[in-house]
């Protein structure tokens, strides 16, 4: 039943947000960060940071309003929940928060755990979890940031309401530039996908959550390695994801669902909103266990997808798309994310003023209701590359077998 609400009208959903919402009716879809803070953070400091948040970023003030033709977001005078938990992980945590579907109303559309006493006595971590209706991985990053910011006592700003991103797409000048052909191991008239499937939500059974971390010597030398072969982080973790899934299996190729921030394909601001297209890179089993191969033909195909004209027509394809209920949109998600593993990488998340109260930062850790799915999120910050992986049906040895594959082709 849709709830009637009163909070005034911010604007429409935009059309992949109205595929998102649709999709999520059955299939709850939230992410989480956790941030660990250098000193303790207490729960007072944290509420009153998180007002703030909401009054910078108009998204995490809002809701969704199913009552109409066509849905809206909706101001809410909401604040985001904060709870706490005691002797536990971010990682227990994170599970538990991709098991509890955020209702589109009555918002707001994001909530907080607080564990005072994790990773030490000493030091607070905060877990952040966001609706996907409202932001992407990127858009959650800047709000961390903006959180720890603004309990630092620094401005935080006020950002316009953002708007959607089909719209941002449709008035962008663009040049023709040169297509980049997909070739080499993973890029030769790859086969259908099979099909995907969806499994039922369940509040009881939260994902398995792994993490690993890549110290600042064994960055240095894959960030290096990569520059002189022409390739990137990124495609160095798609080989690795995929040597790790053809050992011990006969598959023949590996589909790998990338998601493209258009903020820096296209130069979109910097906002807590929803601002991404996916690509799908497909690696073939080379003759020989050939690392360097697959990355080069990862590094072709991202680089196509990433080209401004190609990520602007993603995005307005896609917006296309005759979507008119829940079951269409599952069908076009499927369609468009169906892959042996998504590998999320958020990319170097510095800040650009110096911020010691982070001290680390995990994830996206997130489900999105498909089956057999498992999802590396990826974040760079101090120089250390942090993974976390998450699924309710993990592959033993997926998550090893991509640091594994990583260090030995630098070493």
């Amino acid at each position: 039943m849709n709830t009637v609400v009163s909070g005034r009208e911010l604007r429409p959903l935009g059309a992949f947000e109205r595929i998102i919402d649709l999709y999520m009716y059955r299939n709850p879809v939230q992410f989480s960060l956790a941030v660990e803070c250098g000193r303790v953070v207490s729960e007072s400091e944290v509420k009153v940071a998180l007002s703030r948040l909401q009054t910078a970023h108009p998204l995490l003030a809002a809701m969704i309003d199913r009552s109409g033709s066509r849905p809206v977001f909706r101001h809410t005078d909401g604040a985001i929940g904060v709870r706490i938990a005691l002797d536990s992980t971010w990682q227990e945590q994170a599970a538990v928060e991709q098991s509890k579907a955020i209702a589109p109303s009555p918002g707001p559309l994001v909530r907080v755990v607080l564990l005072p006493d994790a990773p030490t006595p000493e030091r607070t971590t905060i877990v952040l979890t966001f609706s996907h209706q409202v932001t992407d991985g990127r858009g959650a990053l800047r709000a961390a940031h903006d959180l720890l910011a603004a309990v630092g006592g620094r401005d935080i700003g006020v950002r316009n309401l953002p708007r959607a991103q089909e719209d941002l797409m449709r008035q962008l000048d663009t040049e023709p530039e040169p297509s980049e052909q997909n070739e080499a191991a993973g890029g030769e008239h790859p086969a259908p996908r099979p099909a995907a499937r969806l499994r039922p939500f369940d509040e009881n059974t939260p994902p398995a959550v792994e993490h690993a971390e890549l110290d600042e010597a064994t960055m240095l030398r894959i960030r290096r390695s990569a520059r002189s072969r022409s390739c990137t982080v990124q495609s160095m973790l798609c080989a690795a994801a995929a040597l790790t899934l053809f050992e011990g299996s006969d598959r023949q190729r590996v589909r790998i669902n990338v998601p493209i921030d258009l903020r820096r394909a296209v130069g979109l601001e910097d906002d807590v909103a929803v601002r991404f297209t996916a690509t799908c890179v497909v690696l073939c089993r080379p003759s020989l266990p050939d690392f360097w191969e697959l990355a080069a033909a990862a590094a072709a195909q991202l680089a196509a997808a990433r080209i401004r004209d190609a990520a602007r027509n993603s995005v307005l394809a896609l917006a296309s798309l005759d979507v008119g209920d829940a079951d269409d949109a599952e069908q076009a998600m499927l369609a468009a994310t169906n892959a042996d593993i998504e590998i999320t990488n958020l990319g170097i998340v510095d800040s650009e003023t110096d911020n010691a109260l982070e001290q680390a930062i995990w994830g996206p850790v997130m489900s999105t209701q498909v089956d057999h799915e498992q999802i590396l999120g990826v974040i760079t910050r101090g120089g250390r590359l942090r993974m976390t992986m998450t699924s309710h049906e993990a592959v033993a040895g997926l998550l090893s077998g991509i640091v594994a594959q990583l260090t030995s082709a630098v070493s």
